[in-house]
């Protein structure tokens, strides 16, 4: 016979105490009893004893210069472990097979090698098997595919800047008298809209789109969907393939505690803008609840038509 179980009761002092964690987490920088208090809502003497609590568990630290505390070594062990059991390829495969077969497409998982982004994981639907021009270990073009694209959108700007250089230099835009402006117009809109596309600029035949996704270690991957521009014209990657790859991203993100697409974006953005002491929210890397991260949309206008450059 089966047993009934009544949903657990939530701890409320627990909840405040990961609420005060976040905090600190949020807000980069030591924090005292009242900003605390204030980034939470919690009461002041509430939040002073819960402090001293995560002191004493390791979790905070007092500054020495100052009245103010600090994120500790507990919090990196909590973390180191949850890291090191993160497995890209195997958290992404069931996220990829379904995008395959609801798009009747191929997806991929890759990141950043050399000039290039390397294949790490692959699927393809059933009726795309014959039209598969690649696979794990194939290595697409950082400045014409979409997952090139997607990875150089989602990393920081330093970091995007030096690639970028190192492609200049290296003369990987050459040959292509339009393609440094063109690629410049894709990476604004893509910081944009969360999502890069290309279109027959990889291979002549071929229209994708990709999705920018970085995990807890701070690595950035990038998630792709596509197929011959026979099967997904301009038209059914807009209105087909790019809802669902970004559904698909969004889920695979929130599964290992990172963020996707335009989520990584805002998060970007904050992390470049002066510091301030934000809200008690979660930051990166939030290995939280799974619930309002399975969806992200666009920061852009997507009325208008979404694979314009």
């Amino acid at each position: 016979m089966r047993r009934h179980t009544v949903p657990p009761i939530p701890v409320n002092a627990l909840e405040r105490g990961f609420a005060v964690l976040e905090c600190f987490a949020a807000a980069g920088r030591p924090l005292g009893n009242g900003d605390v208090a204030q980034a939470t809502g919690i009461p002041r003497p509430t939040a002073y004893r819960l402090i001293s609590t995560l002191v004493a568990l390791g979790q905070l630290r007092p500054c020495p210069d100052s009245d103010k505390y600090e994120l500790a070594a507990g919090v990196v062990r909590l973390a180191q472990s949850f890291l090191g059991k993160i497995d890209a390829r195997r958290w992404v495969r069931p996220h990829l097979v379904a995008l395959a077969e609801a798009c009747s497409a191929s997806a991929f998982l890759a990141l950043r090698d050399g000039k290039d982004v390397l294949v790490v994981e692959a699927a393809r639907a059933r009726s795309a098997v014959a039209y598969l021009g690649a696979d794990v270990g194939t290595r697409m073009s950082l400045a014409t595919s979409a997952l090139g694209r997607a990875w150089l959108a989602g990393v920081d700007a330093t970091t995007r800047d030096a690639v970028l250089a190192e492609l200049q230099a290296g003369g990987h835009l050459a040959g292509h008298p339009d393609l440094a402006p063109r690629l410049e117009a894709a990476l604004r809109k893509a910081r944009r809209v969360g999502y890069a596309v290309s279109l027959g600029e990889w291979q002549a035949d071929t229209n994708a789109a990709a999705v920018p996704i970085r995990v807890p270690s701070g690595e950035v991957f990038s998630l792709n969907c596509g197929s011959p521009s026979f099967l997904t014209n301009p038209d059914k990657l807009r209105d087909v393939v790019i809802p669902r790859l970004i559904a698909a991203a969004a889920a695979f993100a929130a599964d290992v505690g990172g963020l996707s697409g335009s989520e990584l974006m805002a998060w970007q953005d904050a992390q470049a803008a002066p510091s301030a002491l934000p809200p008690a929210s979660p930051a990166l890397p939030p290995a939280s609840s799974k619930q309002g991260r399975r969806r992200s949309t666009p920061r852009g206008d997507t009325h208008g038509d979404p694979l314009s450059h």
